[in-house]
């Protein structure tokens, strides 16, 4: 499976393209577009790259609404079997953008997600759920190997695009398989640290950078569950 990143530039995106590159080495091209664009552009498809749609997933970060809306209409029909477009702040995809997505890639037969944040990216669909398993992304999952009271060892089976769970996994080895886990999984991934937006959503009443922090120690407290489980 090939996958294509279209984005602004910026920390994140570099953090995306770079972890998805390191699990599945020339699989990922990226495309910068435009970061300064009018509000409304008289042809959007102009300000894509002519070169997007040979991948099998496409990971629109960032871009402009008329950019991710002009996406499906300009690939459909090619090898594009998903659309992925990551909401790090309330105000990357609003809701009536994102239905309009929904709708266009619907009609061109593509699947379509907007997880928010990308780390709690659900593998519901055909094509997102290959790429979830082939790229290991995805609500973050770890396996724990737990001895003499210690994480003797973390499997990360799905992680966040940005490679933050992976960050969190190598440092959690050694520390006490107690209680404290979970929330010293909190203060590693304040420490990577997660670049999601601290801008209120109003959907949630709560921010972005909140949510993938609860998701995260909410999948060490299920890890170490089940470690304690195993025996």
């Amino acid at each position: 499976m090939r996958v294509e990143v279209v984005h602004i530039g910026g920390r994140y995106s570099e953090r995306v393209f770079t972890h998805l590159s390191s699990v599945s080495p020339g699989n990922v091209d990226a495309y910068q577009v435009p970061r300064s664009l009018p509000p409304v552009l008289d042809d959007a498809a102009e300000y894509l790259p002519a070169e997007l749609g040979a991948g099998d997933v496409i990971i629109a970060i960032n871009i402009h609404p008329e950019l991710l809306l002009e996406i499906p209409n300009m690939v459909g029909g090619g090898s594009t079997q998903a659309l992925i477009a990551p909401i790090e702040d309330p105000n990357w995809v609003k809701p009536g953008l994102q239905r309009q997505v929904t709708q266009a890639c619907a009609a061109n037969e593509m699947e379509s997600a907007f997880p928010k944040p990308f780390c709690s990216l659900d593998p519901s669909t055909p094509a997102i759920t290959e790429f979830c398993e082939q790229f290991k992304v995805g609500r973050p999952k770890f396996k724990l190997r737990v001895r003499d009271g210690k994480v003797a060892g973390v499997e990360v089976v799905r992680g966040s695009p940005c490679g933050l769970t992976h960050f969190v996994g190598g440092k959690l080895v050694g520390l006490p398989a107690d209680d404290s886990l979970p929330e010293k999984a909190g203060q590693l991934h304040h420490g990577y640290p997660c670049l999601a937006s601290m801008n209120l959503d109003p959907a949630t009443g709560e921010t972005v950078m909140h949510a993938s922090l609860y998701l995260l120690r909410d999948v060490v407290k299920e890890a170490l569950e089940e470690a304690r489980k195993a025996g």
